[in-house]
């Protein structure tokens, strides 16, 4: 590992420390993930939607059966969580938090899961039609109906995320 990766890990680690506290103050989120599948669930979905409002703190991700995942984000949650004092950081200026807590504030573990989805399925494959990507979560998502599938997707449609 070099100098520089060692410091960008350093960084992104410390605004990923930044986000949580962001996360605590204006959703309400507590970091237990230790302990807490929900709390680990949430964050991933949390930090991948984050992306599309400014906050990319490029974490490469899978589509797993819950949505987009990634081991280095939870490696690096897992880290500051044993930590017990979140490092000092701040969130990059091009962040919309407004905007984010808008599309989140009060949606339950399934409308983030569908968002993360929906988005992951579009960036993996640009100009899919809704119906294709519907089609893609159903695989994996039987529960998801085709109402709630659109609107989640009309929603993302109408944020316009970056």
């Amino acid at each position: 590992m070099t100098v520089s990766s060692v410091d960008l890990s350093a960084e992104r680690k410390g605004i990923l420390a930044a986000f949580i506290r962001f996360l605590n103050d204006r959703l309400g989120y507590d970091f237990n993930v230790e302990k807490e599948f929900d709390k680990r669930f949430l964050l991933q979905k949390y930090v991948f939607l984050a992306k599309y409002l400014g906050l990319d703190l490029a974490y490469d991700y899978s589509l797993y059966m819950y949505g987009p995942y990634s081991k280095e984000l939870a490696d690096d949650y897992y880290e500051l969580a044993r930590q017990k004092v979140l490092p000092e950081a701040s969130l990059p200026p091009e962040f919309n938090a407004d905007a984010f807590v808008s599309l989140v504030k009060d949606r339950d573990a399934k409308w983030l899961e569908t968002a993360a989805s929906i988005l992951m399925v579009l960036e993996k494959y640009p100009g899919m039609s809704e119906n294709e990507v519907y089609d893609i979560l159903r695989m994996s998502k039987p529960w998801l109906t085709y109402e709630s599938f659109e609107k989640v997707y009309k929603i993302l449609s109408m944020k316009q995320p970056v």
